[in-house]
């Protein structure tokens, strides 16, 4: 208990350090910025919508949130000495309840561009989601142009920016899988010619001597990160201070 109550005044002298010098370089603009911590505090409630992507870093048991994501989540709420409330929800509701004030932030699989990245701020990256091709043994697939003139099977959760990307490819059609053992039964039977999933997936399908796995070299991982309102550049830096230090106790 003593090591554990140790650890916790640990990270709320970090956070409040990383949010200090975040607001010493320039008073006025750090004073709205540094509410948005302090109102955390005050209300004992930690917001978070986490984005619903069927990623490996989040699932559901019932009604409630498990995994990495929500361990994070739980790890800076204990720094800012507040209990955290979770929303399960798409990108885009995630993204609308940061804006609308409905949420402190959002977390999940929310890859940097440039129009997100002019309305929100966004953490360190504490994830990424590489991508494996799995066809039938024999048939390679190492970029998206090798997918040209096929059906393709993607994971369900699969991010906007990187189905854009796949469409890259030449005549390529995509469908949905809820499992890997769907979409590897599929290429088998020659329903699709190659599956694309995550490094999890991917592993449990490689045990099958029928089908073979390649890395789709020009294929960019999506990045999973923390985004807050435009203003609160305080909060993000103490926030970056914590995924580091989970990610090196991980």
């Amino acid at each position: 208990m003593k090591r554990r109550m140790k650890t916790n005044v640990k990270r709320m002298l970090v956070l409040t350090l990383a949010l200090a010098l975040a607001a010493a370089p320039a008073a006025g603009c750090a004073k709205k910025s540094s509410n948005e911590a302090e109102q955390i505090k005050a209300s004992g409630v930690f917001r978070v919508a986490i984005v619903n992507t069927g990623s490996r870093y989040m699932y559901m048991a019932g009604d409630t949130p498990m995994g990495v994501e929500p361990d994070l989540a739980k790890y800076i709420g204990d720094a800012l000495g507040a209990e955290v409330q979770y929303q399960v929800c798409k990108k885009a509701e995630a993204l609308a309840a940061v804006t609308a004030g409905e949420a402190d932030v959002a977390v999940g699989c929310i890859n940097r561009s440039g129009s997100l990245s002019t309305e929100y701020l966004m953490s360190d990256s504490y994830g990424k989601g590489y991508f494996y091709a799995v066809t039938k043994a024999g048939d390679y697939a190492l970029t998206i142009g090798a997918l040209k003139n096929s059906a393709v099977g993607v994971d369900q959760g699969l991010d906007e920016d990187t189905r854009s990307k796949l469409y890259q490819a030449e005549e390529i059609r995509l469908t949905d899988y809820g499992s890997a053992k769907e979409g590897g039964d599929d290429v088998k039977e020659g329903v699709i010619r190659a599956y694309i999933c995550y490094e999890d997936q991917a592993r449990i399908l490689l045990e099958d001597e029928a089908l073979q796995v390649q890395n789709i070299t020009n294929l960019d991982p999506e990045e999973f990160v923390i985004v807050a309102g435009r203003s609160d550049t305080t909060l993000i830096n103490g926030i970056n201070t914590l995924i580091q230090q989970f990610l090196e106790r991980e």
